[in-house]
């Protein structure tokens, strides 16, 4: 185990395990997706039907298309108490890859990234779609999109509330290093930032979340969560908030926003796109791949490429 994780015991091994106790009770809990395997029977015996028209049926190609349509967003973050030594850090922010729901989204996501060069990766949850299904392939198909990375620094990653506790270890074999309710430092030339890793806090949330939090090592500090939920709780040590879960609203309609959220009413606004807590930053992606059917109307799915500046606050999203 890396010596430079900060966990909320003394002793790693065990506090991993609790928590995957802990973890895997909740996802066998029957009414957390009861809700979930419902809407997917529906969705599935619709698609069946759907199928038989598609070569006919324009707007549902369009919309399939639409699934498949992934873009690239520069951003640009500006801080005054960001370590000197971190001036011009890149970080490539991949979520919501949901690989086994179309089963291009890897080899389209592995084209994507093979042409860029960042620091470090971090993945913000939602590798799967089907949290119940085998782990084998979806591991195999995030094979590929990692070893098409090119990172100094490697590849951070969280779970979402799609993904599944016996994923962690496949995933550290891959070379992620997984961040549980944990924070890691990073140092460079004598100085450091500090990454702090969740659980899923949409369905998942325990008390280990907010004590991760609250433990962050003093400094620049970036929290990796999967939903923007906690963003009240990581504003008191953190300076910038990465995190997915909401495909952008999933449809976009003119004039009505984000349509489909997964986040409670209050933390609406966060949907998408940039935007600040206090003095945090945080910016939402709109994520790569689709869950439950595969369509989006009016949001593309997105890669970030966030590079960090010291000096005068300023920010800048640029799609590319």
């Amino acid at each position: 185990m890396p010596d430079d994780l900060i966990r909320l015991s003394d002793d790693p091994a065990n506090n991993r395990y609790a928590w995957r106790v802990q973890r895997e009770e909740r996802e066998a809990f029957p009414h957390r997706h009861v809700w979930r395997s419902n809407m997917r029977r529906r969705v599935h015996g619709t698609a069946a039907a759907a199928k038989r028209l598609i070569n006919r049926a324009e707007k549902v190609r369009r919309r399939f298309e639409d699934a498949l349509d992934l873009g690239l967003t520069e951003l640009r973050f500006s801080f005054p108490d960001l370590p000197p030594a971190f001036d011009g850090y890149r970080i490539l922010h991949l979520t919501d890859l949901h690989l086994d729901n179309i089963e291009s989204t890897a080899a389209l996501t592995a084209g994507l990234v093979s042409d860029l060069k960042a620091d470090l990766c971090v993945l913000t949850g939602d590798i799967r779609d089907n949290i119940h299904a085998p782990t084998g392939p979806v591991i195999e198909r995030l094979g590929r999109v990692i070893s098409s990375l090119k990172v100094a620094d490697g590849v951070i990653g969280i779970l979402g509330n799609h993904d599944s506790a016996a994923m962690v270890e496949p995933m550290e074999e891959l070379g992620i290093r997984m961040l549980i309710n944990e924070s890691m430092t990073l140092a460079r030339d004598g100085e450091c930032i500090h990454l702090t890793g969740l659980d899923d806090v949409h369905m998942y949330h325990t008390d280990d979340a907010a004590r991760a939090l609250a433990a962050t090592p003093d400094g620049f500090a970036i929290a990796l969560v999967h939903s923007p939920e906690i963003v009240e709780q990581a504003s008191i040590r953190h300076r910038l908030y990465l995190c997915g879960h909401t495909h952008g609203g999933v449809f976009n309609l003119p004039g009505r926003g984000p349509m489909v959220t997964g986040l409670k009413r209050k933390n609406r606004r966060l949907a998408r796109g940039l935007w600040r807590h206090g003095e945090m930053v945080g910016y939402t992606n709109r994520g790569i791949g689709a869950s439950l059917v595969p369509s989006r109307l009016g949001t593309q799915g997105e890669v970030g490429l966030i590079t960090l500046h010291q000096g005068p606050p300023e920010t800048a999203v640029v799609p590319l």
